[in-house]
């Protein structure tokens, strides 16, 4: 309350300011000042309708969800080894064979299958990385996370992705522990997961795209782009 007081103000103080040196200031250097405190006004305006962020997880320092935050994971099934499609940015080879699969079940009967890269060589080594995802998946709304068919992880360092008409979103295991180690794996599940929930919804729809041009301003560059 105190901080908007003083807002308000240094705003009156501006505008007495400004009708003072516009009634008494007749000489060029006066006009000089009246157009540098006009220009000032326009830049605050231009700043206020910039993006805050570059992105919403790695460029903040905002923790939104904590590891410590409840979540609604139970246990964690190992399913086998199966073929599946493992969508890669680093390759066109979509098919991995042997992939290790595991089912990862949530309180209020929900299940989302976890697929890892049978170039992790080993059931412990695929199942570790599978278990640094469980809790964060357990973090989601509950409609979000019954909106996800599986997650796919890969061996690797690459940024994630999501796929939103096949239902699920991609990891790769060395950015995993970045995100980790930064307290950015929650976000960067919730974010993902937003891209298969919504994204069919709403992402090209005209009321959607009306709602942005009435904001006028997007919270990141990433949103001002999509």
């Amino acid at each position: 309350m105190k901080i908007l007081k003083l807002k308000t103000m240094f705003n009156y103080l501006l505008v007495v300011l400004f009708i003072f040196c516009s009634a008494n200031c007749n000489d060029k250097k006066d006009d000089s000042f009246i157009r540098e405190f006009e220009e000032s006004a326009e830049e605050s305006q231009a700043l206020k309708k910039s993006p805050l962020f570059e992105n919403s997880i790695v460029s903040t320092d905002i923790d939104f969800i904590k590891a410590t935050d409840p979540d609604a994971f139970l246990n964690l099934e190992y399913v086998g080894q199966s073929d599946k499609e493992m969508p890669d940015k680093r390759t066109d080879n979509l098919f991995d064979t042997n992939t290790y699969v595991f089912k990862a079940n949530f309180s209020g009967n929900k299940t989302v299958e976890i697929w890892a890269h049978s170039s992790f060589g080993s059931l412990n080594a695929a199942q570790s990385y599978a278990e640094k995802l469980t809790s964060r998946l357990g973090k989601l709304p509950s409609g979000m996370r019954g909106t996800l068919s599986h997650v796919i992880i890969h061996k690797g360092d690459e940024g994630a992705f999501a796929e939103d008409q096949g239902r699920f979103f991609v990891l790769y295991s060395d950015n995993m522990d970045t995100r980790i180690s930064n307290n950015d794996l929650e976000e960067t599940v919730f974010h993902e997961t937003v891209h298969v929930a919504f994204d069919l919804i709403y992402a090209e729809s005209t009321a959607w795209k009306q709602a942005q041009t009435q904001d006028g301003v997007f919270i990141t560059n990433y949103a001002e782009s999509r």
